[in-house]
C-alpha cells in the first residue's frame, strides 16, 4: 500500500492537485481499479479470447474530474498495476474549426460551436478505435483549445505498440440519444433564441444515434461521475478556464463569464438527460457534490 499511496502522491504533486485527492483515490478509485483489472484479465484469459485492449468509457459532465480520474487510472494501471494503458479524450476528436464553419454555414449556425454530437469527427475515431483494437501503431489527434481548432499532425500523440488497456473520456460520451418528444420544447435561452424550430437538436440527436452509440460497442466498462445538477457546471467550468489562462497565458479564445453563461447552454440539455439515464447501465456510479467531493459510489454488477 505505501507503493500505491507514494505513486499517488506522484501524480497529485505532477497534476497539481491538492492532496486531499490521495484520500479519495484510496478510498474510491483503487477499488474501481481493481475491479477493472479483474475484468481485464478475465477478458484476456477467456476461451478464444482476441488480444484487444481492454476499453473504459468515462463520462462526467465538464469540470466534473473525468480527466483527472482517467489520467489517474492511467498512470495507476502503467505504475501499479503493470498494465499499458493510453487516455483519449472525445475533446481530442473535434473537427477542425474550417470543418465546423462549414457545418455552421449547411446546417445549423449553432453548430459552429465545439461540444455537442455532431461537432466531432466520429469517422477518425472510429478509424482510431478499430487501429488500436488491431494492436496497430496508431496516431491519436490532439485539440487545441486555446486556439479553437485541431493541433498539426506533428503534434498528434503516436502509439507505437499494443496496449492492454484504452481509457476513452468525455461530457457525452457513454450519452444515449434523446426519444423524439423530448426534443419539442427547448431547455434554456439559448435553444429558444437560436433553435426555436428545433434544426440544431435534432440534428445533434441524429448523429448521436447514426455516429456515436455504434461506437459504444467497443467499451467494456462503463464510469459515470454524476454531477449533483446541471446548476454546478458554471462554477465547474469556471475553474477550468482560469487553469487554462494561467496555462496559456491571455489567449484571445479563453473565455469570459458571459461567455461561460452562454457556452454551456450549448450542453444543457445533453448533460441533464445524462444525469437522469447513464446512471442505469455504468458500470461505477460516483455522485458528487457541488464541491466535486464524492459522497457515494455504486457498482452494478455484469
Amino acid at each position: 500500500m505505501q507503493e500505491l499511496t507514494t505513486l499517488i502522491e506522484q501524480y497529485i504533486v505532477k497534476e497539481k492537485l491538492p492532496m486531499a485527492y490521495l484520500d479519495d483515490a484510496l478510498r474510491w478509485f483503487k477499488p474501481l481499479c481493481d475491479s477493472i483489472q479483474l475484468h481485464q484479465n478475465e477478458s484476456v484469459s477467456a476461451p478464444n479470447a482476441k488480444s484487444s485492449p481492454y476499453f473504459i468509457g468515462v463520462n462526467g459532465c465538464q469540470g466534473s474530474g473525468k480527466s483527472t480520474l482517467s489520467g489517474l487510472m492511467s498512470y495507476l494501471f502503467n505504475q501499479y498495476y503493470g498494465k499499458s494503458s493510453i487516455v483519449l479524450s472525445l475533446d481530442d476528436f473535434y473537427y477542425t474549426k474550417a470543418q465546423r464553419l462549414t457545418l455552421s454555414q449547411t446546417v445549423h449556425p449553432l453548430l459552429a460551436t465545439r461540444g455537442v454530437p455532431g461537432t466531432h469527427d466520429t469517422e477518425l475515431m472510429s478509424a482510431v478505435f478499430h487501429s488500436l483494437a488491431q494492436g496497430n501503431a496508431t496516431n491519436i489527434p490532439t485539440f487545441d483549445k486555446s486556439i479553437d481548432d485541431r493541433a498539426a499532425t506533428n503534434e498528434w500523440q503516436k502509439i507505437e505498440s499494443p496496449v492492454d488497456i484504452v481509457i476513452m473520456e468525455g461530457w457525452c460520451w457513454g450519452t444515449p440519444a434523446q426519444e423524439s418528444d423530448a426534443l419539442t420544447q427547448a431547455v434554456n435561452e439559448l435553444e429558444n433564441k437560436y433553435d426555436h424550430d428545433g434544426t440544431w437538436r435534432h440534428y445533434v440527436n441524429f448523429t448521436l444515434t447514426a455516429t456515436y452509440t455504434p461506437l459504444y460497442a467497443y467499451m467494456n466498462f462503463w464510469v459515470f461521475l454524476k454531477a449533483p445538477s446541471f446548476n454546478a457546471v458554471y462554477a465547474w467550468r469556471r475553474e477550468q478556464e482560469e487553469k487554462l489562462k494561467l496555462r496559456v497565458g491571455n489567449a484571445s479564445h479563453i473565455m469570459s463569464e458571459a461567455d461561460i453563461l452562454t457556452f454551456i447552454q450549448h450542453y444543457q440539455r445533453l448533460t441533464e438527460h445524462t444525469l437522469c439515464t447513464l446512471g442505469e447501465y455504468a458500470d461505477f456510479i460516483f455522485e458528487l457534490d457541488n464541491e466535486r467531493n464524492i459522497t457515494k459510489s455504486r457498482h452494478n454488477a455484469k
